[in-house]
């Protein structure tokens, strides 16, 4: 493959009359860029707060890569007269790659997508192009084979005069990624310990918790892959001695894959076989028990010149019949409704009759009250929203570190 360093040198100030002649550029970030030093960086565009004002629209957004890295995909959109100019760069960083090496990394990229709409304005003879040809490099070898490792340790703790609390969890994982499968493991230990401050004696309170899960997955084709899953997980809260479920899984993606940098449509089917043994006498008589699961999940995820959406339906019951059920929804959008006013929401409302390893002698009055053991529900909801309103100077072209 022909690489190229594409660069863009403006010689004069940033405060000069040429900023005139200088296309409008709006960056619709979703990945926490360091967009300060993107303008400090690139000065030979003038940076605009709403897309209205924009001749070039950039949409960031990025993934994790095999190797735990990151994959970035700069989305160019061109609005106005440069409507017929549009494209998508990638790049990607290391998973080591530092907050510095990254930020550089964007701007490179940036400045090569921005050279078709510059080449349209009067700085097209400010603008030098040079091409290194690349060196030819020996055959790449990989001793671990695509396979990547990971630990995460954490922990938290705070505590008053009358109660304490304390966290941790380690967090193995390991996977490998080739261009038509990928294969996850991934597993988890968590405890929580509270100490109550009471009136003369001081109640304490631990649970823990211990989980695995495997996945696999084959690319069949440009829209449709297959695989199967295995999980395993045990908790004091929810009563769960030990449980394994497994089964395979297929998702089938109206759009193609390679079009993941604007939109994913896909259905997912997930049968799966379940064995579960539980501390104690369950609501439904049950010390241990093998059931067998249907679950549909119905999701949708784009990001358009006008902000970011995804969507999810997932619904699931236990056979036989239809009654232990629960139907999961889950959405969030970011949308810049007009000049100045942005919108961000976010929810999810869940529909539970599926809670099989319920206690059946229930739980204390202190359980119930300090949440210790999960109890019996039909509905669980959360939401989020925000909206921001700004006015006044459509350029943001001036970077100020001070404070």
């Amino acid at each position: 493959m022909v690489s190229a360093l594409v660069a863009l040198l403006v010689v004069q100030s940033p405060d000069s009359s040429w900023r005139d002649l200088a296309p409008k550029l709006y960056i619709q970030d979703e990945t926490w860029a360091d967009i300060e030093f993107i303008k400090t960086e690139i000065t030979f565009v003038n940076y605009v707060r709403d897309r209205t004002e924009a001749d070039i629209q950039l949409n960031i957004t990025n993934q994790v890569t095999a190797d735990g890295g990151r994959e970035y995909c700069l989305d160019f959109l061109g609005l106005g007269s440069y409507r017929d100019v549009n494209a998508v760069l990638k790049l990607t960083t290391a998973p080591d790659a530092t907050p510095d090496e990254t930020r550089q990394a964007l701007v490179d990229g940036i400045k090569r997508g921005l050279v078709p709409y510059v080449a349209r304005t009067g700085l097209r003879d400010a603008l030098h192009v040079e091409f290194r040809p690349p060196t030819k490099s020996a055959p790449v070898t990989d001793p671990w084979h695509n396979w990547v490792f990971s630990l995460n340790l954490n922990g938290w703790v705070n505590a008053d005069n009358g109660y304490s609390y304390m966290y941790y969890n380690a967090y193995p994982s390991a996977g490998r990624t080739t261009q038509t499968e990928k294969l996850s493991l991934v597993g988890g230990v968590s405890t929580t310990r509270r100490w109550y401050a009471l009136d003369s004696s001081v109640m304490v309170t631990l649970s823990r918790s211990y989980w695995g899960e495997a996945n696999y997955g084959r690319k069949l084709s440009g829209h449709a892959s297959l695989g199967g899953r295995l999980l395993y997980s045990t908790s004091d809260y929810s009563n769960i001695r030990w449980s394994l479920a497994f089964g395979p899984k297929f998702e089938y993606d109206i759009v193609p894959y390679s079009e993941y940098v604007r939109h994913k449509v896909y259905i997912q089917i997930i049968p799966v076989a379940f064995y579960g043994a539980y501390f104690d006498t369950t609501l439904y008589n049950k010390t241990r028990e093998y059931l067998t699961k249907n679950e549909v999940l119905l999701g949708a995820n784009l990001t358009r010149s006008w902000g970011t959406l995804y969507l999810s339906v997932c619904g699931s019951h236990y056979l036989p019949g239809l009654s232990r059920n629960r139907l999961s929804l889950y959405g969030s959008t970011s949308v810049r409704v007009v000049a100045g006013l942005s919108l961000s929401l976010m929810g999810g409302y869940d529909l539970i009759h599926d809670q099989v390893a319920l206690r059946k002698e229930g739980a204390t009055e202190e359980e119930r009250l300090l949440r210790l053991r999960e109890l019996a529900m039909s509905y669980y909801y959360w939401a989020s929203a925000g909206v921001t309103y700004t006015l006044g100077s459509a350029f943001t072209n001036i970077v100020n570190p001070i404070f």
